[in-house]
C-alpha cells in the first residue's frame, strides 16, 4: 500500500511539473526545444524521487544540451534523427543492462 501511495505521489509531482512546465512554454511562446525541457525536467525529477540519481543527472544534461545547440544554431537537419536514434539505443541499453535477474 505505501508504495503504490509513494508511485501516485511521484506521477502527481512529475504531471504537475510538465503542466508549469507546459504553462511557462505556452507563456514565453518558446515551443521548440521548450516543450522537450519541460518534459525533461519531468522525467528527470521522477527519476530523482526513486532515487535514480544517475538517470535523472542523464536526462537533465541531456535535455538541456539541445536548447543550448538549437541556438548555437547546429545543421538540425542532419542532426536531429542521429540524436533520436542514439537515444532509442541509449534506451535499449539500460533495458539490456538493468532488466531485474531471474
Amino acid at each position: 500500500m505505501q508504495k503504490e501511495i509513494a508511485g501516485l505521489t511521484r506521477q502527481r509531482i512529475s504531471e504537475a511539473l510538465f503542466l508549469i512546465g507546459f504553462g511557462v512554454v505556452w507563456a514565453v511562446n518558446w515551443w521548440w526545444p521548450g516543450l522537450l525541457v519541460a518534459f525533461g525536467v519531468s522525467w528527470s525529477a521522477s527519476l530523482y524521487i526513486q532515487k535514480r540519481y544517475w538517470g535523472a543527472a542523464v536526462v537533465a544534461v541531456l535535455l538541456c544540451a539541445v536548447p543550448i545547440a538549437y541556438s548555437a544554431l547546429v545543421a538540425w537537419e542532419g542532426a536531429i534523427p542521429f540524436l533520436v536514434i542514439g537515444l532509442g539505443a541509449t534506451g535499449i541499453a539500460r533495458a539490456a543492462y538493468l532488466r531485474p535477474e531471474g
